[in-house]
Formats: C-alpha cells, sequence, structure tokens
C-alpha cells in the first residue's frame, strides 16, 4: 500500500479525533469505556487532504450504556458554529438508520446555527454516498414509537438544529443552553432559554449541568431496556398514608406519594415544569419498569384537568404504550376545569385526548384512586367506562369520594333554598358543609366496595405490594412492529 496514503490516513485520524473536544467528552460521558465505534470520522467540509473541520462538527457512531447498544450524535459548536451541512446530515442519517434496523435507542447531543449557508455541493467523483433509508427528519419520525429518542440541547440551537431535537421523544436541556431561529436575512436570532420551552411542553427535563443531562439520559434509557432488579422500597412506603392529610380540603403533594409508592430513588419525572396539575413519571416497582400519571392537588387547579394537562396525560400514555411500560395512574381530581378561560384554552378540543390515548393503549393499567373523583376527570385518569380496555386493576383508599360534581357544589344545588334563606354567610357554608359531610358518608370507600365500584378498597401500604404482584405477573415482550408513534409535541 502507498506509503503516502497510509500517512495521510493517519494524520487524518489523529486531526479527526483532536478535534470536536465538546463532543467527544459528551459522548464518552455517555458510553460504556472503549465501546464507542464511530461513523465518518474523516468527514470533513470538503474533499481536501488538509481540511479543517474535524468530523464536519458532528461526531457519531454506536457504543454501549451498560453493555446495550445505542446509537449516539454529537454537534460540536467549535467546529463551524456547529452547523449542519449535507455531509454531516448525510452521516447522520445513517446513524438513524441502524438505529431504526437495530432497533437500538439513538441520543444526540444538539447545539449549532442551523443550515451552513456557504454548504458547497459535493464534487466529482465523490457520487456515492452512503447513506440511510431515511435522511433526517422524516427518520426521526419514523424511529417515533419504534425506539427511544432523546435530544439534549447543550448549547445556542438554531433553527434546524431546533427542529432535531423537538422530533424526539423525550427532550433534556443543559441550563443556560438557549434556543430560537434567525429569521430572514441578516437579522440577529432571537433567543430564548431552555426553561422557557420547559414551562410551555417542548422540553422534558431541565438538567442543571452537562453532567446531570448525561446522567438523567442514562437513566431515561435503563427504563426502556428494564433489566428487572430487586428494587426496595421507600422508607416511606409503609407510612404512605400518612401523607394525604385526614382533612379533605387540605392539599398534599403528589410527588410525595408516588415516591413513597415506588422503588426508592426510581423516579424520574417528566414534563415537570408544565401543566402543573398533571404529574408524569417513570419509575420502578420491584425493579420493573412502569409509567405513573397522577393529579396534583398542590397545584394552582387543585388538580382539575385542563388542556395542557389532558395533552401531557394522552403524550405519556401514548409514550408508555409505544414502549410496553405498564401505566399507574393515581387520582385525586375535582374533574376538568370549565368556565370560559378553560374554553378559550380549547378544552372542548384537548379533554378527549387522554380518553383516546387510554382507549388504544394494549399495556396493563392500574388505578389508584386517592381521595376525590367527579364528573368526567377519573375517566381520563383511568379510562374506565370509555375504554375497550378497563383497568387491569381499579383499586380505592378508604378516603376516596366520587360523583358526578363535587360534594360542595351539589350541596348548592341539593340545599340551594336552605342556603339562599340563611341570615349569614358562615350560617350558608355551615349548611353546604353538613350536607358535603353526610354525603362523603354516602359516598365513602366502604360504600363503594360495597356496590363493587372498585375491585377492592385497600389500605394505603397495602397498594405497593398488590400492584407489584400484578406488575409480576406481566412479562414485558416489545411487538415485532412499531404499534404507532408519540405525538411529536
Amino acid at each position: 500500500m502507498e506509503q503516502l496514503a497510509i500517512e495521510q490516513i493517519l494524520t487524518a485520524r489523529t486531526a479527526a479525533q483532536q478535534g470536536c473536544v465538546d463532543a467527544r467528552r459528551r459522548l464518552a460521558a455517555l458510553f460504556d469505556a472503549n465501546s464507542f465505534v464511530e461513523y465518518g470520522p474523516l468527514a470533513g467540509r470538503s474533499s481536501e487532504v488538509d481540511d479543517d473541520a474535524p468530523a464536519d462538527g458532528l461526531v457519531g457512531g454506536v457504543g454501549e450504556l451498560g453493555g446495550r447498544p445505542v446509537v449516539a450524535a454529537a454537534y460540536d459548536r467549535h467546529v463551524l458554529d456547529g452547523t449542519q451541512s449535507e455531509r454531516n446530515q448525510r452521516k447522520l442519517a445513517k446513524l438513524i438508520f441502524l438505529a431504526n434496523t437495530n432497533r437500538w435507542p439513538l441520543v444526540l447531543f444538539i447545539e449549532g446555527d442551523g443550515a451552513r449557508r456557504d454548504d458547497p455541493p459535493p464534487p466529482p467523483p465523490v457520487v456515492v454516498y452512503t447513506r440511510g433509508r431515511w435522511d433526517t427528519y422524516d427518520g426521526l419520525a419514523e424511529l417515533s414509537g419504534w425506539v427511544p429518542t432523546v435530544a439534549v440541547i447543550t448549547g445556542r440551537a438554531l433553527d434546524g438544529h431546533l427542529g432535531l431535537a423537538l422530533l424526539c421523544d423525550t427532550v433534556i436541556g443543559v441550563a443556560g443552553a438557549t434556543v430560537g431561529g434567525t429569521g430572514t436575512g441578516n437579522a440577529e436570532p432571537v433567543l430564548r432559554p431552555v426553561e422557557d420551552l420547559a414551562a410551555r411542553g417542548d422540553l422534558d427535563v431541565v438538567a442543571p449541568d452537562e453532567d446531570a443531562a448525561i446522567a438523567t439520559v442514562r437513566a431515561y434509557l435503563s427504563y426502556w431496556f428494564d433489566a428487572p432488579g430487586e428494587g426496595r422500597p421507600s422508607p416511606k412506603a409503609e407510612a404512605i398514608g400518612a401523607i394525604v392529610p385526614d382533612n379533605r380540603r387540605r392539599a398534599y403533594d403528589m410527588r410525595t406519594l408516588i415516591a413513597a409508592f415506588a422503588d426508592d430513588g426510581s423516579v424520574l419525572e417528566l414534563g415537570r415544569a408544565w401543566a402543573p396539575s398533571m404529574v408524569t413519571a417513570l419509575a420502578r416497582i420491584e425493579g420493573r419498569a412502569i409509567g405513573i400519571f397522577a393529579n396534583q392537588p398542590l397545584s394552582p387547579n387543585a388538580g382539575a384537568i385542563d388542556s395542557v394537562a389532558a395533552d401531557k396525560a394522552a403524550r405519556f400514555v401514548e409514550l408508555c404504550d409505544a414502549y410496553e411500560l405498564p401505566l399507574v395512574s393515581f387520582v385525586d381530581n375535582p374533574g376538568y376545569m370549565v368556565g370560559p378561560d378553560a374554553e378559550r384554552g380549547g378544552i372542548a378540543r384537548h379533554h378527549a385526548r387522554p380518553l383516546s390515548a387510554l382507549h388504544h393503549r394494549t399495556v396493563p393499567l392500574y388505578s389508584v384512586q386517592v381521595r376525590k373523583a367527579y364528573g368526567l376527570g377519573p375517566y381520563a385518569m383511568s379510562g374506565y367506562g370509555s375504554s375497550r380496555l378497563v383497568p387491569e386493576l381499579r383499586l380505592a383508599w378508604p378516603s376516596v369520594e366520587s360523583g358526578g360534581m363535587s360534594l360542595e357544589g351539589a350541596a348548592y344545588l341539593v340545599k340551594r333554598k336552605e342556603i339562599q334563606a340563611a341570615a349569614t354567610p358562615q350560617e350558608a357554608r355551615a349548611i353546604r358543609d353538613a350536607y358535603a359531610e353526610q354525603m362523603r358518608d354516602v359516598a365513602s370507600g366502604v360504600r363503594a366496595g360495597r356496590t363493587y365500584s372498585f375491585d377492592d378498597v385497600v389500605l394505603p401500604a397495602e397498594t405497593r405490594p398488590r400492584l407489584a404482584a400484578m406488575v409480576r405477573r406481566v412479562p414485558r415482550a416489545l411487538p415485532p412492529v412499531r404499534k404507532h408513534p408519540i405525538d411529536p409535541r
């Protein structure tokens, strides 16, 4: 073999390995040691031997995470502002092809200024491209619901880079990163912090730094791999019932209840900054990966479902159903939001989304009613009465109360004359509260159990072992074909 050619290859490899320092550091932190196989390390912005754009600004390949194969790519701003070129997009398309063919998860570290405006077409005689079956954007859409796709926004992401991120199932932002668009002409890009995206539901997790973001990726993908361990219960598991106040009007933090129910330290919440009346989280129970969605009584809406909460629950159900993760719902819900503000927010259109998602699911659903469930709200949390598949197990705690509307609301209808005739507001409230307490006893957990409104009414501490026993009986088997894509937000 010609010595000059060998020397040129070795020189080019060395330059590539020394370039894109940030991208390589991120991939090294993600993958198991010595497991990374790189694709296209010699790609550059030109075909010149002494090309000065290492890896054309995109480092990508296949590695292992805990011994399991993962495809990953990382843009690097220090090479041509991390821009997208015809060449590095072909490289990314090949990686998407590998992810699809082998059903390997895909992770993208994203920063850069969109398309490279002075990117020249490939010169002859280079005419054989190593394309995959798809290009990048339609390729990511093809992966949706087939393998997990995760984007980590590490710096400034403009235009097409943001588009890549938002086509992924799950988006993680590093605090301090920004996103935006350049618009037309030479206008300066309008940038927004990733925290703004999180508040709008476009981003799932904001990590304080890159190390935390990479740890979140590893944790997220562990649910997909779902290698069951023993799973230790939370130290608060036995006292989970104490989290719910005896006073039915007092709020509590549903996150605390979820943490007490799941394996210790296993909860990864998605979308915390968005739709605060709904909590969605991946977790484990006795080592098995599950998805949990729950009402949040501590939210400004007291757990009522508005348009964004309906969207959040529906998309989460789709995510778990696509990847065969059993679902658990915790219900403490005063119903759907109503009124002019809710109507302007599109509640009439959005309210049906969780009902539809639950109707089409094939994974098991286990529902636990903790306290109240009024109106159509409980159907959005369990599909009970609106789904071809009722929950595989429907439990209630002794503290439950159910009805077509709140007990106080019913009091204003049934005791309307007495309330209107009350001499003082205090007397009116006393009439209302007396009726509500009377009806609370009528709608108590024991009476609900007598009428077989639930499969069982259990003590709070019995919830975890009951559901763990059910999950153990359901082996996780990924279907050979994609069930459905996941709503791209």
